[in-house]
């Protein structure tokens, strides 16, 4: 097996010059799209299996008891993980991720560091400001909107002492009109 590649130790590299490859993050970015997208960790494992041994036959038995620690339903898993990885990559003439039928699979990609035009990943979440800035908002609306609403709500202990002398002098009130009544 040769020597991993520097950068695929470190966890940030290219494919082709085209696609960013970040394992800590789990993301691809494809910079002639300009668009990026989050992998499940098993499956930014086997394309780093597979971007380690490129240009090698890497054995299906291989792939799954490195990334699937041999899990009974792994070979259709498999599949499907290739399948997406070639979509992922641009893949669709099966050129870069070569099936060795019954064997295995072969990765045929130049690897290299992260240059310095690549993209700023950043963009791809610009969304998110805008959208944490309104979501944020709308809290502060609804906990004003609950605080006024409580406030003019609220009894006070001095009023409910007042409203209870005012019922205690309403009975004794009633009372007595009741024996004025009464004497008649």
């Amino acid at each position: 097996m040769p020597h991993p590649h520097k950068d695929l130790k470190e966890g940030i590299f290219q494919i082709n010059g085209r696609f960013l490859i970040d394992k800590r993050r789990n993301e691809i970015w494809d910079k002639e799209r300009n668009e990026g997208n989050r992998l499940e960790p098993r499956l930014m494992k086997l394309l780093c299996l597979l971007a380690d041994r490129r240009n090698e036959t890497v054995t299906r038995e291989y792939i799954i008891k490195e990334v699937w620690n041999e899990y009974p339903g792994a070979n259709e898993g498999l599949n499907q993980a290739i399948s997406f990885l070639r979509k992922q990559l641009d893949d669709d003439g099966k050129e870069m991720i070569k099936t060795l039928p019954k064997i295995g699979y072969s990765f045929h990609a130049t690897i290299s560091g992260v240059s310095e035009d690549v993209p700023d990943r950043k963009r791809s979440f610009r969304w998110l400001k805008p959208v944490a800035i309104g979501i944020l908002s709308l809290c502060l609306l609804l906990f004003i909107v609950y605080y006024f609403n409580r406030k003019s709500t609220y009894i006070s202990p001095e009023y409910i002492k007042e409203a209870a002398e005012l019922s205690r002098l309403d009975s004794i009130h009633q009372a007595e009109r009741m024996k004025e009544l009464k004497a008649k």
